[in-house]
């Protein structure tokens, strides 16, 4: 019953969403090198670990997260694209890459319950520092 709670938060089913689908690529990335290859050459999404950061990122709350996931995801976008129109030809698993990247951009950019949610953090730590303050100007006089 607690989960069924948390996760009515605005924003929270949005935010999860784009990380798993960042995990499952990252994942299927780890395991086969070749999945998201095309005949122009293979080309790097999330290398070195990176989509584990962007998930934990993701997960909590980091500064900017939002901002970082959109433009990569972008530019996985564009580069897609840009292989596709180059090769002249797309494979299921580059078209499913494309989706998902198209979800968690659109999701990063436009939502504004993502927005709201992954920016509470920074506004609730604003809150707490201005409390501090607040306290610190009490006890001063």
């Amino acid at each position: 019953n607690m989960k069924s709670i948390s996760l009515k938060q605005p924003g929270k089913i949005e935010t999860y969403l784009i990380a798993t689908i960042i995990f499952t690529i990252t994942i299927l990335i780890n395991f086969s090198k070749e999945l998201f290859v095309e005949q122009s050459g293979k080309f790097e999404i999330f290398g070195n670990n990176l989509g584990f950061i962007l998930v934990i990122g993701l997960l909590w709350k980091w500064k900017y997260i939002r901002e970082i996931v959109s433009v990569l995801t972008l530019f996985v976008i564009f580069v897609i694209i840009s292989s596709v129109v180059m090769i002249k030809s797309l494979s299921i698993p580059i078209f499913v890459l494309l989706v998902a990247m198209s979800i968690s951009f659109y999701l990063t950019t436009f939502s504004a319950n993502v927005r709201a949610y992954l920016d509470e953090a920074q506004k609730r730590k604003h809150v707490f520092l201005e409390f501090l303050n607040i306290q610190s100007k009490i006890n001063t006089k």
